[in-house]
């Protein structure tokens, strides 16, 4: 059961991952933030990619509850835990 968390926790991480780098896309932009709609929008949008931020990582923390994986062993990330 273990090989069926760190999957899924490898995938969860890419996903974390692909959302941090959209987030950057919503980073302060005074070129681009001069309307007040546009950066309402923006905002808005950052909003709800960090919120998906939180998710992923709630989903992150209850698999490795659900699943705790042995001292000293790789989840797949690279990361021992």
């Amino acid at each position: 059961m273990n090989e069926v968390a760190s999957s899924i926790i490898n995938y969860l991480e890419g996903q974390k991952t692909i959302v941090e780098h959209a987030l950057h896309a919503y980073d302060p932009n005074p070129l681009i933030d001069n309307d007040r709609d546009i950066r309402q929008m923006r905002e808005l949008e950052a909003i709800k990619l960090r919120d998906r931020l939180n998710e992923l990582s709630r989903h992150i923390a209850v698999v490795k509850a659900m699943y705790p994986l042995p001292k000293g062993i790789s989840n797949g990330s690279g990361k021992k835990e």
